[in-house]
């Protein structure tokens, strides 16, 4: 699991490192800097009381191929690449 994320190094990421970057670094953001933090997004993303963003969920799934997450050796896969389509 990721490292805690203090509220000023939120602010210090690059916009490209949040699922909304338009929302950012504010709540509803979704960082997506780290593997464990693209999980939580995608966990909130599916969440049918979360304000979605537009694009958010390609962004979440483009982050999760980049870490590897898309991978078939990696554990719980199957549900990522269902949930990328």
């Amino acid at each position: 699991m990721g490292s805690k994320l203090l509220p000023s190094q939120r602010e210090k990421l690059p916009k490209s490192d949040f699922a909304c970057p338009a929302r950012a670094p504010g709540a509803g953001s979704y960082p997506i800097n780290d593997p464990a933090r693209v999980a939580s997004a995608k966990a909130y993303y599916k969440r049918k009381y979360t304000a979605k963003c537009k694009g958010g969920k390609t962004r979440i799934c483009r982050r999760a191929k980049k870490f590897g997450m898309l991978a078939k050796d990696y554990p719980g896969s199957a549900s990522w690449r269902k949930w990328c389509r």
